[in-house]
């Protein structure tokens, strides 16, 4: 079984980070979960990370365009049973 979920980008509010990244569950649409490392540097890592998590290299790009235009995007994600698992197991970031 697979879990569709969304991550959600934006700028990042820490310097010399450019993006901070977040998974979005279910019809809330609140964060609920940050990305690994608590911020990213560039396009090249946000994109990197985002193929990690299964998301489709196309959709990457419009998520980057879409972050030229503005602050913040989002993209779907299907997960794993082992991504989800990895998800739920680690320690929060705080």
């Amino acid at each position: 079984m697979s879990q569709v979920c969304k991550i959600r980008v934006r700028g990042s509010d820490q310097q010399p980070f450019k993006y901070s990244a977040a998974f979005v569950w279910g019809e809330s649409g609140s964060p609920a979960t940050s990305l690994g490392p608590a911020e990213l540097y560039a396009e090249g890592d946000l994109a990197a990370y985002l193929e990690d998590w299964g998301a489709d290299r196309g959709d990457i790009m419009n998520l980057l365009s879409s972050l030229e235009k503005a602050a913040a995007a989002e993209i779907a994600v299907v997960l794993t049973d082992e991504q989800f698992e990895l998800l739920w197991s680690r320690p929060p970031l705080i």
